[in-house]
């Protein structure tokens, strides 16, 4: 029977440790951009804007319409990039359609990428800058990473003591969010890292990637993707998909089922998706202290 990963306590030490940190600061501001009126975004950009105002932070909505040229776009953020009120910007996706996601990240000014998207930012995680054993520990990373990343490892550092070196680690999905900085991660700790995407599950081989995985990162937002029957006994499940079956919120994995095979698992909700606002805040203040020195 799997431990169920709690990650209140957690939560609560890493937003006392946000509070007094903004205590010492000035008044932070972040602006976060979308595009057109996504649902999903919607959702997720409210959530944001309510863990601000508790914080403390303002939180600054652009809205840009449908169908917005990328040059109009560009000269939105470029005003952002040059307006010292505005500590830190986030776009959220989805973008307009044919636009390339490295064009528009890199449109950011890489001081202000608050969720370390643009390709400078990850050029450094893929070089070592940061790496997993310092985001397993309280401290301070040295570089902005994905809040959504910086969640996982952080849930990860809770499944008692974790060594990286030579585990099998598969991860289902390959963002730029999620899956591409979390292979630079584990794969700089020495462990072997397969990745799984929708072709993968087409073609009718996901399985065969999870059957021996140690730990397993699923965030394909399916739920029930990821069947009990496929994971290996005493491994550990990190599950940040997100997705609505039988109108619940609901993970990738068979979270019933596989809580009997493996030695952890974390739930959804109230796993992964709740420390990730926070850490997207604690990347905050890390670029507003990096403006500061």
């Amino acid at each position: 029977m799997a431990v169920v990963i709690n990650i209140s306590d957690v939560y609560n030490l890493l937003e006392k440790r946000i509070k007094e940190e903004l205590k010492i600061l000035p008044k932070l501001t972040m602006a976060s951009v979308a595009i057109g009126s996504d649902p999903t975004a919607s959702i997720y950009r409210a959530s944001q804007k309510r863990k601000a105002q508790s914080l403390g932070i303002d939180y600054l909505s652009i809205d840009l319409e449908n169908g917005i040229s990328f040059a109009d776009f560009s000269k939105t953020i470029e005003r952002l990039n040059k307006d010292d009120s505005i500590n830190a910007i986030i776009i959220t996706k989805p973008f307009s359609a044919g636009w390339k996601e490295e064009e528009v990240f890199e449109s950011l000014d890489e001081a202000k990428d608050v969720e370390g998207m643009h390709p400078f930012n990850l050029g450094k995680l893929f070089m070592g800058k940061e790496d997993i054993d310092n985001l397993l520990t309280e401290n301070e990373p040295s570089i902005c990473i994905s809040p959504t990343v910086r969640s996982i490892v952080r849930v990860l550092s809770l499944c008692g003591e974790v060594k990286l070196a030579g585990k099998k680690v598969t991860i289902v999905g390959f963002s730029s969010l999620i899956g591409k900085p979390l292979v630079f991660l584990f794969a700089n700790a020495l462990a072997t890292v397969s990745i799984a995407n929708i072709e993968t599950t087409k073609a009718g081989f996901l399985a065969d990637y999870i059957k021996d995985a140690d730990i397993l990162v699923s965030a394909a937002g399916v739920p029930g993707l990821i069947k009990a029957s496929w994971i290996k006994p005493g491994a550990i499940i990190i599950d940040v998909g997100t997705g609505k079956k039988d109108g619940k919120i609901s993970g990738d994995v068979e979270f019933a089922l596989a809580k009997e095979k493996a030695a952890y698992i974390s739930p959804v909700p109230g796993g992964v998706g709740r420390l990730t606002p926070l850490f997207l805040y604690g990347n905050l203040i890390h670029i507003a202290k990096q403006r500061i020195k």
